[in-house]
């Protein structure tokens, strides 16, 4: 491997220690060197950086940016930033919001889901509040200055000023003249709910703490952070509130400022122990000048900003490229200490080689299109550091991580990102890694035969079905993904794929290269060429019936993970001509690009460009592979000039650690790393008439006439004249643009202009039809012994020419039989055709739900979507057993027959229906996304009605005598009553933060609440309806069972792979007992002796043994095991999978896992009544 010198000392750059003697002066003449003597490149970049920007919402279709103001270094470990009262997710700060809650020393930028925010610290003057974990302080903006590694702001009559190195943080509070001068730590604040939190004063003027947190989006991971303080005098008063034990919720610090207005404070974090923040604020904290401080970091910041150098264009633009290049410079963060120690994935500590660093938290699925090339030009020894850092997580956690936060798995998002990153990185120079340890870990991640990290992660949760079918089937949902994502999936892994073949031929592995180039190929198993999309295929390999993007509600189309068939067409960079022979070729494809573009931040509903999302960052430099890239000039500039800008909203979307800001970094310069694992870039319109990146193969100059111009007029590179509308970043130098005003529409257009494709022979597309097969009525209901009559139909209407032939055969459990089993039906384009089947149950049939499946194939071999006929065979008034579930993305409730074991008609609710109950004969669904509770008639089945409640209800739970159903309200911390004979909500009473699961005891007497935000449990005195205990349990609780004898309460630990068992005669905790990651429900069987509880990440069920409290052995159900019922006679239990979105039946005497059952989309909670 090759290590460009001067690049190796910049890691160094991350501790001010080696940048304590930089001034500005020195630092910018080597860096913003002049290219040419008529150019002069920006000399104070970190000036021209709004760190304001991305603070706001850009709309109802953007949403919050979620990136943060306050004070950082280039990836540095701190980010000491003020957190407002809305607490937008990662960023924390809303620049609506008038009051700031904490000044929290961690914080991602735009990452979607909430994380970090650990250890707020509020300064306040006055008494203690009676509840300091809500206390917040009044700010305006005008008070605020923010810049590259320093913020400052009066809040609460209290001036802040903050500023960090790569690890600590220095701060100055200047209070009122005053003895009660306080300052807060909310310990137990951090952003997603903490645990085990901390707080302790040594001597009179230093603390240390510690909390746990994580559970990213929902998943199992966990994170312990440990800070380090200390004051330049002694606080005069100290104390401690909340939590039980050894756990607070927080600490306070009083300091007397009658004299000396002014408190300075140095502090410290670390994820190894209390002693590595001591020894990263000994290694690094040498001052308690925040001037001095800041300083330093403007200098580390224009070393950063300065390896791109800019010459011309208005201000404002330059503003605005020195802040996107400022956003994508945030992370991966620096995880390891000063003295080289960090927590691995195997929650070993490890240790960095000198002069390297160890990195954390990669938004992985975001920043391989756009933001690892950057880095990895124009930051190589750091880029190879964060490569080193992903096959260290192979080598201790077994697997290569994806979305990876802090030493722990996360699984976010589909694909195997880390393997363009790495490609990624090695293509565009950033080679200081073992790149031959990184193929062997992308290989095994691909095959299939990476370990399980972590006791759950799996790196392709749908390698086998992708390799033996070439696709991954549309049967189920994984990495968060509401809907199923198979088609999203499949063009992930082939582009996964396609990057080990460019890192395998680059380190000669010819054969590797060549079976990854063929697998790369697999999109083409998922294009319809019937419409012309890219498209989900189910388990019989049929692509669905209908429009390519039918009308959409929710977020996102089934099949596509964030987005729809129209967005993600396009996602085929590393074979764009075979995509556009797919389309019917240049002209055809260039058409369907127009109609896209028509919107240029459409959202995932919408059949156009979704500027603000990364499956959408590569389209608009489409048009440079179809021989128009006069329109991938013209695309590119309205997304720069119309959806970014300098304002709070001023990114078309979240952030996501940098993605969309390093894709207008490179969409400023003119050039874009289209296909990750190769290092070529297409090109567009630079925005400056010079520009200088200072790259991994030597600088890259580019000169524009006519800057600010939209068009290319003409193009020379490294001083001859080309019409190539890309260039190989290896071997170029110096690019020199004529632009216009209007359009060359010659220039660039010929086939061999085109940026290149890497095919692998012949594209075979697979059979498709526009016909699709109908049979209706949907659902029927017989009675034994009787016949009903349904219409099959063939729909060719979306057919625009000839006609189609459809063969169809019926399959019917045994007892009913379809007559005729089999027929064919011809409908010319545009046309249907329909026939009769006449379904009958023979007499004696057992009552129940069942399903008549018709299998259809077209005569050109292409299969159609089955269609299942629903039929429930009941004599009138007659009611079935059944366990219902709940489904989140469908909103629906699926009953299932827990004597036939088949689905019955599904059952429309609110959105994003969660926990259910029954009482009273009715079934109480509660609904996460409308905020309401669905009542249903179990006779029957039929919405009976809706109760509003508080912000997302999430779980609902009955009182012994019928008469009340409970429900949790996640989004405002509250419980609160239905009465089940008025179905009216009473008062709501305010319990822990993101309250989950809830279960009343046996004897009617107390609610039982887990807490996920606060980690801990509500105890609720059923009568007085008040809290009358909070009892502290492990990290994000979400599960709570009572015994039959109400003396036993245990309680799920989704983020510590436990169970907490709570006596509830003395409302303490007496043992907790390791399970399977991810533990979400728990049940205890109707006579009391197992409890069973889903491991989510384990993807089964772990049974305790109540009497001994002592775990089983593990029943493995499926991938992702979420919610259990037991059947009233305690027979059978019923775990619902959320991954592959069905429901199996365990027998409790044997532990027997059952057939599954396919329900909707997402299922959730599930409840049983026979």
């Amino acid at each position: 491997m090759t290590t460009l010198s001067f690049r190796r000392a910049h890691s160094a750059l991350l501790s001010l220690t080696a940048i304590a003697a930089l001034t500005l002066g020195t630092l910018a003449s080597p860096v913003c060197a002049q290219a040419e003597s008529d150019h002069a490149t920006v000399g104070d970049p970190a000036s021209l950086v709004d760190t304001m920007v991305g603070t706001g919402s850009g709309g109802a279709v953007v949403g919050q940016v979620d990136t943060y103001p306050g004070a950082t270094m280039p990836f540095g470990m701190i980010q000491w930033s003020p957190d407002t009262t809305s607490r937008p997710d990662g960023g924390g700060y809303s620049y609506t919001d008038s009051s700031i809650t904490g000044f929290s020393l961690t914080h991602f930028s735009g990452p979607g889901c909430a994380i970090a925010g650990d250890f707020p610290i509020l300064p306040l003057t006055g008494a203690i509040p009676s509840d300091p974990g809500s206390a917040s302080a009044d700010f305006s903006h005008s008070s605020e200055t923010a810049h590259p590694g320093s913020y400052a702001v009066t809040a609460g009559g209290v001036r802040t000023r903050l500023a960090v190195t790569t690890r600590t943080g220095v701060a100055s509070f200047t209070y009122p003249a005053t003895s009660q001068a306080q300052l807060l730590f909310k310990s137990a604040d951090s952003a997603n709910g903490s645990s085990a939190a901390t707080f302790q004063t040594v001597g009179t003027n230093e603390i240390t703490g510690a909390v746990t947190s994580g559970h990213f989006c929902g998943q199992p991971d966990s994170y312990t952070i440990y800070l380090a303080a200390r004051f330049d005098r002694p606080f005069t008063a100290s104390g401690t509130w909340g939590g039980t034990g050894s756990s607070v919720s927080g600490g306070w610090l009083t300091f007397d400022t009658r004299h000396d207005q002014t408190v300075g404070m140095q502090v410290a974090v670390s994820y190894v122990s209390t002693a590595g923040a001591l020894g990263n604020l000994a290694a690094e904290a040498h001052t308690y000048s925040v001037a001095k401080v800041a300083a330093q970091a403007t200098a580390a910041w224009n070393r950063q900003l300065g390896t791109i150098g800019i010459a011309g264009g208005t201000r404002t633009r330059q503003q605005t490229f020195y802040t996107a290049l400022y956003h994508a410079s945030l992370e991966p963060s620096v995880f390891n200490d000063a003295n080289g120690a960090y927590p691995g994935f195997d929650d070993k500590i490890h240790y960095v080689q000198r002069g390297h660093n160890q990195y954390a938290d990669y938004s992985d699925w975001d920043i391989y299109r756009s933001e690892v090339p950057l880095l990895s030009t124009i930051d190589p020894a750091i880029a190879s550091d964060m490569a080193a850092s992903l096959v260290n997580d192979a080598a201790q956690g077994g697997s290569l991580p994806k979305w990876p936060v802090a030493n722990a798995y996360t699984g976010v998002m589909n694909g195997d990102s880390s393997d363009p990153i790495l490609a990624d990185a090695y293509a565009f120079g950033a080679r200081d890694f073992d790149a031959s340890a990184a193929l062997a870990d992308m290989v095994m991640g691909a095959d299939g035969t990476s370990s399980t990290g972590q006791g759950w992660f799996v790196e392709r949760p749908n390698a086998a079905a992708y390799i033996s079918d070439g696709y991954v089937p549309n049967v189920g949902s994984d990495s968060i993904s509401p809907v199923p994502n198979g088609a999203s999936e499949t063009l992930e892994y082939a582009l996964d794929d396609f990057s080990i073949s460019r890192l395998a031929q680059a380190l000669g592995r010819k054969s590797t290269a060549t079976t990854f180039t063929g697998r790369s190929q697999n999109w083409a198993n998922v294009f319809d060429t019937a419409d012309g999309y890219i498209e989900p295929r189910d388990s019989s390999g049929a692509f669905p019936s209908g429009p390519a993007v039918p009308a959409l509600t929710g977020f996102g189309q089934n099949g596509f993970q964030e987005g729809n068939a129209a967005q993600y067409t396009w996602m085929v960079p590393q074979n764009m001509s075979g995509l556009i022979q797919g389309l019917g070729g240049d002209k055809a494809a260039a058409s369907r690009l127009d109609s896209y573009f028509s919107q240029l931040n459409a959202g995932p509903n919408e059949p156009n460009e979704w500027a603000g999302n990364e499956i959408s960052l590569d389209t608009p430099w489409a048009y440079d592979s179809v021989g128009q890239p006069w329109k991938t000039q013209q695309v590119v500039s309205e997304i720069t000039s119309q959806l970014y800008s300098l304002t709070p909203g001023g990114e078309p979307g979240n952030d996501d650690l940098g993605a969309m800001s390093s894709w207008y970094v490179w969409a400023a310069l003119g050039v874009y790393p289209q296909t990750p694992g190769v290092a070529d870039l297409v090109l567009g319109t630079p925005q400056f008439a010079h520009e200088v990146i200072h790259g991994s193969y030597g600088p890259l100059v580019i000169n524009a006439r006519g800057a600010g111009d939209t068009y290319v007029q003409s193009l020379a590179v490294d001083g001859r004249s080309t019409n190539k509308t890309w260039i190989d970043l290896t071997h170029t130098h110096e690019l020199d643009y004529t632009l216009s005003s209007s359009p060359n529409t010659s220039w660039g257009t010929a086939s061999g202009d085109a940026p290149p494709s890497f095919g692998a022979g012949q594209l075979s597309f697979p059979a498709s039809t526009r016909a699709s097969l109908d049979v209706t009525p949907g659902q029927v209901r017989i009675a034994p012994g009787s016949s009903t009559t349904v219409t099959v139909k063939e729909d060719n209407t979306l057919a625009t020419s000839g006609s189609t032939s459809v063969t169809y055969t019926a399959t019917a459990p045994t007892g009913l039989t379809a007559s005729p089993a089999t027929s064919t039906l011809t409908a010319d384009a545009g046309k249907t055709s329909s026939t009769t089947a006449t379904i009958t149950a023979a007499s004696g049939m057992a009552t129940g739900y069942y399903q008549v499946r018709f299998a259809a194939r077209a005569s050109n071999g292409a299969l159609l979507p089955d269609v299942s006929l629903l039929v429930t065979v009941a004599a009138a008034g007659e009611s079935i057993p059944t366990a219902y579930v709940s489904n989140y993305s469908d909103n629906t409730v699926t009953p299932v027959d827990t004597r036939t074991h088949n689905a019955g008609p599904a059952i429309p609710v609110g959105g994003g229906p969660d926990g259910m109950v029954v009482a009273g004969g009715k079934l109480f669904v509660a609904n996460n996304n409308t905020n309401d509770v669905t009542v249903i008639d179990t006779s029957t089945n039929a919405v009976v009605a809706t109760v509003p409640v508080g912000s997302v209800a999430a779980d609902v739970a009955a009182t012994p005598d019928g008469k009340t159903v409970w429900v949790t309200n996640f989004g405002d911390g509250t419980v609160q009553p239905i009465d089940v004979a008025t179905l009216t909500a009473g008062k709501a009473i305010a319990v822990g933060s993101q309250p989950e699961r809830l279960a009343v005891s046996p004897d009617g007497t107390r609610l039982w609440v887990a807490n996920q935000g606060s980690g801990t449990v509500s105890e609720v005195n059923l009568a007085t309806d008040t809290v009358s205990h909070t009892i502290a349990v492990g990290p994000a609780p979400f599960g709570v069972a009572v015994t039959p004898d109400s003396g036993t309460v245990f309680i799920t630990n989704g983020g510590g792979s436990s169970v907490s068992v709570i006596d509830a005669s003395t409302d303490a905790v007496t043992t907790t007992i390791a399970v399977g990651a991810g533990p979400q429900y728990v049940q205890i069987s109707p006579d009391g002796k197992t409890a069973y509880v889903a491991d989510s990440g384990a993807g089964g069920v772990t049974p305790i043994d109540v009497s001994t409290l002592t775990a089983g052995s593990f029943i493995a159900t499926g991938s992702g095991a979420y919610a259990v019922g037991f059947s009233p006679d305690g027979t059978t239990a019923w775990v619902v999978d959320s991954n592959v979105n069905d429901v199996v039946p365990i027998t409790v005497a044997t532990g027997a896992v059952g057939s599954a059952v396919t329900v909707g989309d997402v299922p959730d909670g599930v409840t049983v009544t026979g």
